[in-house]
Parts: structure tokens; C-alpha cells; sequence
């Protein structure tokens, strides 16, 4: 089965105009059929899937272009690829921790507020 660039924008919620800047970056490279339209495919919905997931990871562009082109070459670069994994599960495990931070600040500080209130109530009472 074969997409229309309109129908894939819909399908993956990408704009026309991004799906135009990725091919034009090398992230994809739909076929042409006899009237020079694009034509994707399942294929590439799913790589399409992959490059949405790797940037919601916070994963550069530049970067996910540097794994299109170790896929395009096959399994001989899967510890490449590997490899730059490991870099993004490692900035993501920084932002995780960053996170729990964050929130060990909120939970301590709405904590000390309701100590303060129930010092209060105790004093009412």
C-alpha cells in the first residue's frame, strides 16, 4: 500500500512542510511514481514513527540523521546505532533525575505547609 504526502501528514499529525524538511534533510526518501508524486510507505510510516519517537526523547535532529545513515548501511553499524542509544537513554536518565528533583523540592515544600497548618489547628483547637 502506498500514502499520498497529504494522507501521511494526517496519519503521523506532521505537516506537509516537515515531512518535505526531513526528505530534504536525507531523514526520508519516499519513491516517485510516473508523475513525480511521493509515494510512502508502510516502511516508511513506521521509520516516520521512529523519528517522531527519537525527537520526543529529545534527540536532535542532526543526531537522528546521523542513525538514518548508519541504518542505511546496514547491520554492520548496529553498535553504532547501539551506541547512540546509550548516548539518549543517558540524557534522558539526566532529565529523570533532574525531574525527581524537582519534585522532591514541590512534595518538601507542600509538606512543610501542611505541618504549618496542622501547627495551627492544633493551636485552635
Amino acid at each position: 500500500m502506498s500514502y499520498k504526502i497529504s494522507e501521511i501528514a494526517k496519519i503521523t499529525d506532521l505537516s506537509i512542510a516537515t515531512l518535505r524538511y526531513y526528505e530534504e534533510l536525507g531523514l526520508l526518501s519516499p519513491q516517485r511514481n510516473s508523475s513525480n508524486y511521493r509515494e510512502f510507505t508502510e516502511k516508511d510510516l513506521s521509520w516516520i514513527a521512529f523519528i517522531k519517537r527519537a525527537k520526543a526523547t529529545g534527540m536532535t535532529l542532526s543526531k537522528i540523521q546521523e542513525y538514518a545513515k548508519l541504518r542505511e548501511q546496514g547491520d554492520t553499524t548496529i553498535i553504532q546505532r547501539i551506541g547512540l542509544l546509550v548516548e539518549q537513554e543517558r540524557v534522558l536518565r539526566e532529565q529523570i533525575a533532574d525531574l525527581e528533583g524537582h519534585l522532591d523540592f514541590i512534595l518538601q515544600k507542600k509538606h512543610g505547609y501542611y505541618d504549618h497548618l496542622q501547627k495551627n489547628s492544633e493551636r485552635e483547637a
